[in-house]
Formats: structure tokens, C-alpha cells, sequence
């Protein structure tokens, strides 16, 4: 399109706006609700978001930490918050996904009471072993499994998790039997894997990585489109032969359904150019995340495609939560 003079002078009146719009918003701290603890997962992504979000905005970017019932605390808090953009949802994918199937009455919706704002970051998730296991990948693995009585035992760090729901998936995949030990917690699933208890486990690379680097672990295979940097060695699913079981638990951020569009544009342009500057994506990647920023329509199709995804395999297992 050409621009003519006319455009020009438009233009400038509407960039003229822009200034002024942006010293009403926002116009006090924002409040960042978490629904774990600090220390966990979300906790730590939302924390090392936080100063750079802050330097953006001109306002303090407060972390509330509400834990319990499986996030559905802090998700319902902010459902019902005023959509002026000042209390946000630091949201994962039980939130936002997996609690829609998991509890048959929720006092939000997943879906119809947020306003997505950005994926953060995507956590690959390995499938770790005991360092004397007696298989070293995949189909060692399976093979194993097949004349194990009643299948191989692996420890889960929750019922209902996307760690559960990522064995389930590769042993239908697979075509192995195993059945299910359930933790509270990553950290008590995966010190019984390193002690022996429990031969194997679907766990999150945050949680992961560095026992795998520290010898304490072995990783037979990343459930992801490609190998990550830090471990390069460590085999994709898809190379050793079985598609579709790519997962990853997720971090975003999302505002009550009632916030305006252009302050949930604003709030996706600052979080991506955080998340995606050097240091915050080395810190996140030091850490075993990836980052993954995205628009608001790029995060809303993502929920929908999770929810596609995960839902009928929640049912067909039969997992309920209350």
C-alpha cells in the first residue's frame, strides 16, 4: 500500500496516542499469581521473569505465591480479578488444561475465564533410569518391560500429570506394559529412580538435567522434536522409532477474560522481548527450559491443541482428581 500524505499525518496522530496510553497502564504493581510454592517449577519462570517484566512496565511485578489443589486456588483468584491488567495468572499446563478433565466441576473455566498472554517456556521431558538399569534406550527399554510380571513399575510425580500422561502415551506407542507408582512431588519421584527403588520415570528436564549430567541418572530418550543442546547424545523418541509422543509440561501467562486487548498486546510484547533476551533465554536454558515465546492467538491455539490432545486420554485412563 502506498503511503500517502494523509496516512502519514494518521500515523502520527495514533503514534501521538500511544505515549499517553502507555502512562495509564499500568498505573500500580502488578501481582503475578502462582499457584505452587516458591521454589517449584512455575515459581522459579515467573521470578526470573519478573525484574525485566518490571523494567519494562515502569511498575513492580509482585509474585503471589497460592498454593494447593493442583493450582485451581490461584487460577480461580485471578478468573475472578478485575481485568485491568494488574493481577495475572502464572499458569501451567493443570491449570489451563489438564484440570478441565482431571475434576468434574472446576470453580473456573479454563478456557472461557483467561485471556492468554504468552507461552514462557516448554520443559522437554526425559525418560531416565537407574544407572545400572539393564537397558541403555527405548527399545531396551520395551523389551525389558515385555517380561517384567505385570509390567515395569516408573514413578510419577502426581496422578493426572503430564509426567503419567507421557508414559502412557510412549507404552501405548511402544506397546510395553507398565504400571504406575505415584509420588508427591518431583523430587521424591526421582530420588527413588536414583536410589533403585523404581527403575524408571517421566521426568521434566528442569528437574532432570543436572542428575543426568552428574552421572546420578541416565537418560534412554528425550520426548521431543530434537535433541537438547545439553545433552546431545540422548536420542528424540521419533529416532528411536516412535512418533508422537512429543511432551512438554509449559509455563505462561495469562489475565482474566475481561482485560482489553491492547493491554494484553502490550503485556505478550514485553514478556516475549524478556523471555527471548539473552540473558533471561540462557538463564532458562542453563536451567533446562526452553524458552518459548508467543503471540496471544499463538498461546489461545496452543491451550485449544493441549486440550485436543490430552483430554481423551485422561478419560480413557480414567483419572479423576476429587
Amino acid at each position: 500500500m502506498q503511503i500517502t500524505r494523509r496516512h502519514f499525518a494518521f500515523s502520527a496522530a495514533a503514534a501521538a496516542i500511544v505515549p499517553a496510553w502507555a502512562q495509564t497502564y499500568p498505573s500500580k504493581p502488578i501481582t503475578v499469581v502462582v499457584g505452587f510454592a516458591a521454589g517449584g517449577g512455575v515459581d522459579v519462570v515467573m521470578r526470573n521473569l519478573a525484574p525485566g517484566l518490571s523494567q519494562r512496565l515502569g511498575q513492580s511485578v509482585i509474585i503471589e505465591n497460592k498454593p494447593g489443589a493442583s493450582g485451581i486456588l490461584a487460577a480461580s483468584q485471578v478468573a475472578k480479578a478485575p481485568g485491568d491488567g494488574h493481577t495475572l495468572l502464572g499458569a501451567d499446563g493443570g491449570s489451563l488444561v489438564l484440570n478441565g478433565a482431571l475434576f468434574s466441576k472446576l470453580p473456573y473455566d479454563p478456557v472461557a475465564d483467561f485471556a492468554p498472554v504468552s507461552l514462557v517456556i516448554r520443559a522437554p521431558m526425559l525418560i531416565v533410569a537407574h544407572p545400572q538399569a539393564p537397558f541403555n534406550d527405548l527399545h531396551g527399554l520395551v523389551e525389558y518391560a515385555k517380561r517384567e510380571p505385570g509390567g515395569i513399575p516408573y514413578a510419577s510425580p502426581g496422578n493426572g500429570t503430564y509426567h503419567q500422561l507421557s508414559m502412557e502415551l510412549l507404552r501405548r506407542k511402544a506397546g510395553f506394559p507398565a504400571r504406575v507408582i505415584q509420588y508427591k512431588g518431583a523430587g521424591a519421584a526421582i530420588q527413588d529412580v536414583i536410589s533403585g527403588q523404581v527403575p524408571i520415570g517421566p521426568i521434566d528436564s528442569i528437574v532432570a538435567l543436572q542428575q543426568v549430567l552428574g552421572g546420578k541418572l541416565k537418560a534412554l530418550a528425550v520426548l521431543a522434536p530434537k535433541r537438547i543442546a545439553q545433552l546431545p547424545n540422548v536420542p528424540t523418541a521419533a529416532e528411536s522409532g516412535f512418533e508422537g509422543v512429543e511432551v512438554f509440561p509449559w509455563v505462561g501467562i495469562a489475565a482474566p477474560r475481561s482485560t482489553s486487548a491492547s493491554i494484553v498486546s502490550r503485556l505478550s510484547s514485553d514478556v516475549r522481548e524478556v523471555v527471548m533476551s539473552p540473558d533471561i533465554s540462557k538463564r532458562f536454558s542453563d536451567l533446562g527450559m526452553e524458552p518459548f515465546a508467543t503471540t496471544p492467538e499463538q498461546f489461545g491455539a496452543f491451550i485449544k491443541q493441549e486440550v485436543t490432545r490430552w483430554h481423551p486420554l485422561i478419560k480413557e485412563l480414567n483419572i479423576r482428581l476429587d
